[in-house]
Protein backbone atom coordinates (compact mmCIF):
# COMPACT_ATOMS: atom_id res chain seq x y z
CA UNK A 1 0.00 0.00 0.00
CA UNK A 2 2.96 2.34 0.57
CA UNK A 3 3.85 2.31 -3.12
CA UNK A 4 0.23 3.05 -4.00
CA UNK A 5 0.14 6.05 -1.69
CA UNK A 6 3.40 7.28 -3.21
CA UNK A 7 1.99 6.92 -6.73
CA UNK A 8 -1.17 8.78 -5.74
CA UNK A 9 0.93 11.55 -4.22
CA UNK A 10 3.03 11.88 -7.40
CA UNK A 11 -0.10 12.03 -9.55
CA UNK A 12 -1.64 14.66 -7.26
CA UNK A 13 1.48 16.84 -7.35
CA UNK A 14 1.72 16.61 -11.13
CA UNK A 15 -1.97 17.42 -11.43
CA UNK A 16 -1.53 20.53 -9.33
CA UNK A 17 1.43 21.60 -11.45
CA UNK A 18 -0.63 21.32 -14.61
CA UNK A 19 -3.72 22.96 -13.15
CA UNK A 20 -1.70 25.85 -11.75
CA UNK A 21 -0.74 26.91 -15.27
CA UNK A 22 -2.81 29.76 -16.66
CA UNK A 23 -5.91 28.53 -18.47
CA UNK A 24 -5.86 31.37 -20.99
CA UNK A 25 -5.93 30.45 -24.67
CA UNK A 26 -4.35 33.41 -26.43
CA UNK A 27 -5.39 34.43 -29.93
CA UNK A 28 -2.97 36.91 -31.47
CA UNK A 29 -5.29 39.57 -32.86
CA UNK A 30 -4.46 42.86 -31.14
CA UNK A 31 -7.27 42.42 -28.63
CA UNK A 32 -6.85 41.70 -24.91
CA UNK A 33 -10.27 40.15 -24.22
CA UNK A 34 -8.74 36.67 -23.87
CA UNK A 35 -6.13 37.76 -21.32
CA UNK A 36 -8.17 36.74 -18.29
CA UNK A 37 -5.60 35.05 -16.02
CA UNK A 38 -2.07 36.15 -16.92
CA UNK A 39 0.77 34.41 -15.13
CA UNK A 40 2.60 37.68 -14.46
CA UNK A 41 1.86 41.38 -14.83
CA UNK A 42 3.69 44.66 -14.35
CA UNK A 43 2.12 48.06 -13.72
CA UNK A 44 4.57 50.47 -15.34
CA UNK A 45 4.86 54.12 -14.19
CA UNK A 46 3.20 56.63 -16.51
CA UNK A 47 4.31 60.04 -17.68
CA UNK A 48 7.91 59.10 -18.51
CA UNK A 49 7.54 59.31 -22.32
CA UNK A 50 7.71 62.95 -23.37
CA UNK A 51 8.88 65.12 -26.26
CA UNK A 52 11.55 67.56 -25.02
CA UNK A 53 10.40 71.16 -24.75
CA UNK A 54 9.05 73.80 -22.41
CA UNK A 55 6.88 72.33 -21.22
CA UNK A 56 7.55 68.71 -22.34
CA UNK A 57 4.80 67.11 -24.44
CA UNK A 58 3.57 63.71 -23.19
CA UNK A 59 3.23 60.83 -25.66
CA UNK A 60 0.76 58.51 -23.88
CA UNK A 61 0.32 56.41 -27.02
CA UNK A 62 3.93 55.28 -26.63
CA UNK A 63 3.85 55.08 -22.84
CA UNK A 64 3.62 51.47 -21.67
CA UNK A 65 1.05 51.14 -18.89
CA UNK A 66 0.98 47.36 -18.31
CA UNK A 67 2.86 44.31 -19.53
CA UNK A 68 1.57 40.76 -19.17
CA UNK A 69 2.83 37.22 -19.67
CA UNK A 70 0.74 34.08 -20.07
CA UNK A 71 1.61 30.48 -20.83
CA UNK A 72 -0.91 29.20 -23.38
CA UNK A 73 -0.93 25.51 -22.47
CA UNK A 74 -3.47 24.55 -25.14
CA UNK A 75 -1.25 25.82 -27.94
CA UNK A 76 2.10 25.36 -26.20
CA UNK A 77 3.11 29.00 -26.70
CA UNK A 78 4.64 31.77 -24.63
CA UNK A 79 2.44 34.87 -24.86
CA UNK A 80 3.45 38.47 -24.17
CA UNK A 81 1.33 41.61 -24.20
CA UNK A 82 1.82 45.33 -23.64
CA UNK A 83 -0.83 48.00 -23.08
CA UNK A 84 -0.18 51.68 -23.76
CA UNK A 85 -1.67 54.54 -21.77
CA UNK A 86 -3.60 55.76 -24.83
CA UNK A 87 -4.16 54.59 -28.41
CA UNK A 88 -0.99 54.77 -30.50
CA UNK A 89 -1.29 57.17 -33.42
CA UNK A 90 1.49 55.52 -35.49
CA UNK A 91 2.48 58.91 -36.86
CA UNK A 92 6.19 58.12 -36.49
CA UNK A 93 7.53 55.85 -39.23
CA UNK A 94 10.64 54.81 -37.29
CA UNK A 95 8.82 53.41 -34.24
CA UNK A 96 9.45 49.79 -33.28
CA UNK A 97 8.88 47.22 -30.53
CA UNK A 98 11.34 44.86 -28.85
CA UNK A 99 10.83 42.01 -26.43
CA UNK A 100 13.99 40.88 -24.63
CA UNK A 101 14.36 37.48 -22.97
CA UNK A 102 16.91 36.34 -20.41
CA UNK A 103 16.27 32.66 -21.06
CA UNK A 104 18.58 31.18 -18.43
CA UNK A 105 17.64 33.82 -15.85
CA UNK A 106 21.27 34.61 -15.02
CA UNK A 107 23.89 37.25 -15.77
CA UNK A 108 26.67 34.91 -16.93
CA UNK A 109 25.53 34.64 -20.55
CA UNK A 110 23.97 37.10 -22.94
CA UNK A 111 24.56 40.83 -23.11
CA UNK A 112 23.34 44.14 -21.72
CA UNK A 113 20.56 45.79 -23.69
CA UNK A 114 18.04 48.43 -22.58
CA UNK A 115 18.97 47.92 -18.92
CA UNK A 116 18.54 44.14 -19.16
CA UNK A 117 21.58 42.22 -17.95
CA UNK A 118 22.08 38.78 -19.46
CA UNK A 119 19.79 39.30 -22.46
CA UNK A 120 19.91 36.14 -24.59
CA UNK A 121 17.20 36.69 -27.22
CA UNK A 122 15.01 39.40 -28.64
CA UNK A 123 12.13 39.68 -31.09
CA UNK A 124 11.61 43.07 -32.74
CA UNK A 125 9.64 44.66 -35.55
CA UNK A 126 8.47 47.98 -36.94
CA UNK A 127 5.44 49.14 -34.99
CA UNK A 128 3.19 49.66 -38.00
CA UNK A 129 1.04 47.59 -40.32
CA UNK A 130 -2.71 47.05 -40.18
CA UNK A 131 -4.51 46.92 -36.85
CA UNK A 132 -5.71 43.47 -35.75
CA UNK A 133 -3.76 41.75 -38.53
CA UNK A 134 -1.33 38.95 -37.62
CA UNK A 135 2.27 39.16 -38.83
CA UNK A 136 5.09 36.59 -38.69
CA UNK A 137 8.79 36.25 -39.60
CA UNK A 138 8.07 35.72 -43.30
CA UNK A 139 5.29 38.28 -43.71
CA UNK A 140 5.69 40.12 -46.98
CA UNK A 141 6.48 43.78 -46.42
CA UNK A 142 6.38 43.53 -42.62
CA UNK A 143 9.39 41.56 -41.37
CA UNK A 144 9.65 40.28 -37.82
CA UNK A 145 13.18 39.58 -36.54
CA UNK A 146 14.38 37.01 -34.02
CA UNK A 147 17.91 37.67 -32.71
CA UNK A 148 20.30 35.82 -30.43
CA UNK A 149 23.13 37.36 -28.46
CA UNK A 150 26.28 35.51 -29.53
CA UNK A 151 28.75 34.81 -26.75
CA UNK A 152 31.76 37.09 -26.75
CA UNK A 153 30.17 39.49 -29.22
CA UNK A 154 28.92 42.99 -28.65
CA UNK A 155 25.61 42.73 -30.44
CA UNK A 156 22.84 40.65 -31.89
CA UNK A 157 22.83 38.06 -34.65
CA UNK A 158 19.59 37.46 -36.54
CA UNK A 159 18.51 33.81 -36.55
CA UNK A 160 17.53 32.57 -40.01
CA UNK A 161 15.23 29.74 -41.00
CA UNK A 162 12.27 30.51 -38.76
CA UNK A 163 8.85 29.12 -39.58
CA UNK A 164 5.89 31.46 -39.93
CA UNK A 165 4.30 30.07 -36.77
CA UNK A 166 7.41 30.55 -34.61
CA UNK A 167 6.63 34.22 -33.94
CA UNK A 168 3.19 35.82 -34.25
CA UNK A 169 2.55 39.51 -33.59
CA UNK A 170 -0.41 41.90 -33.77
CA UNK A 171 -1.50 45.26 -32.44
CA UNK A 172 -4.86 46.94 -32.09
CA UNK A 173 -6.74 49.74 -30.37
CA UNK A 174 -9.19 48.99 -27.60
CA UNK A 175 -11.63 51.73 -28.56
CA UNK A 176 -10.37 55.12 -27.44
CA UNK A 177 -8.80 53.74 -24.25
CA UNK A 178 -5.43 52.21 -25.16
CA UNK A 179 -3.49 50.10 -27.65
CA UNK A 180 -2.54 46.45 -27.29
CA UNK A 181 0.67 44.83 -28.54
CA UNK A 182 0.60 41.02 -28.61
CA UNK A 183 3.31 38.45 -29.31
CA UNK A 184 3.35 34.67 -29.00
CA UNK A 185 6.49 32.57 -29.40
CA UNK A 186 7.36 28.95 -29.97
CA UNK A 187 9.18 28.37 -26.64
CA UNK A 188 11.73 26.08 -28.28
CA UNK A 189 13.22 29.24 -29.82
CA UNK A 190 14.63 30.15 -26.42
CA UNK A 191 15.14 26.68 -24.97
CA UNK A 192 11.84 25.92 -23.18
CA UNK A 193 13.10 27.27 -19.84
CA UNK A 194 10.92 26.55 -16.84
CA UNK A 195 11.51 30.15 -15.70
CA UNK A 196 12.96 33.25 -17.34
CA UNK A 197 12.84 37.05 -17.23
CA UNK A 198 11.73 39.40 -19.98
CA UNK A 199 10.72 42.95 -20.78
CA UNK A 200 9.12 45.04 -23.54
CA UNK A 201 10.75 48.11 -25.08
CA UNK A 202 8.71 50.61 -27.11
CA UNK A 203 10.73 53.04 -29.22
CA UNK A 204 8.70 55.92 -30.67
CA UNK A 205 11.36 56.65 -33.29
CA UNK A 206 11.73 60.32 -32.34
CA UNK A 207 13.80 62.42 -29.97
CA UNK A 208 11.20 61.74 -27.29
CA UNK A 209 12.10 59.35 -24.51
CA UNK A 210 11.36 55.67 -25.07
CA UNK A 211 9.72 53.30 -22.60
CA UNK A 212 10.64 49.95 -21.10
CA UNK A 213 8.42 47.75 -18.97
CA UNK A 214 9.69 46.87 -16.46
CA UNK A 215 12.50 49.44 -16.39
CA UNK A 216 15.04 46.72 -15.60
CA UNK A 217 13.38 44.24 -17.98
CA UNK A 218 12.96 41.63 -15.26
CA UNK A 219 9.34 40.48 -15.44
CA UNK A 220 8.84 36.77 -14.76
CA UNK A 221 7.81 34.19 -17.33
CA UNK A 222 7.33 30.42 -17.29
CA UNK A 223 7.20 27.59 -19.83
CA UNK A 224 6.21 24.34 -18.06
CA UNK A 225 8.62 21.58 -18.92
CA UNK A 226 7.21 19.06 -21.41
CA UNK A 227 7.99 16.21 -18.99
CA UNK A 228 5.31 17.52 -16.64
CA UNK A 229 2.64 16.85 -19.22
CA UNK A 230 4.17 13.48 -20.15
CA UNK A 231 4.47 12.16 -16.60
CA UNK A 232 0.91 13.02 -15.63
CA UNK A 233 -0.83 10.65 -18.09
CA UNK A 234 1.80 7.99 -17.37
CA UNK A 235 1.06 8.23 -13.66
CA UNK A 236 -2.69 8.06 -14.25
CA UNK A 237 -2.23 5.06 -16.55
CA UNK A 238 -0.14 3.27 -13.93
CA UNK A 239 -2.76 3.95 -11.28
CA UNK A 240 -5.52 2.64 -13.54
CA UNK A 241 -3.48 -0.51 -14.26
CA UNK A 242 -2.92 -1.14 -10.55
CA UNK A 243 -6.66 -0.77 -9.85
CA UNK A 244 -7.51 -3.28 -12.60
CA UNK A 245 -5.03 -5.80 -11.20
CA UNK A 246 -6.43 -5.29 -7.71
CA UNK A 247 -9.98 -6.00 -8.88
CA UNK A 248 -8.81 -9.15 -10.69
CA UNK A 249 -7.04 -10.48 -7.58
CA UNK A 250 -9.99 -9.84 -5.26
Amino acid sequence: MGSVRLLLLVVAVLSLQVLSVSADVITVDGDDSDWLNPDSSHDDPLGDVVVPGTPPTPLPGYDLDWTYYSWDADNGRAAFMGQTAAPTTHTYSADFVEILINADDDLDTGGEWHEMLGADYRVWWDYDGVANEVYDPISSGHPVYWDQWVGGSTGWQTVAGLQASDVLIAWGNMGSDYSVIEVTLNPSLFGNPDAFTWGMYLDNGTTASDDASPDRMDQRGYTPEPTTFVLLPLGLAALAGWRRRTRQVT
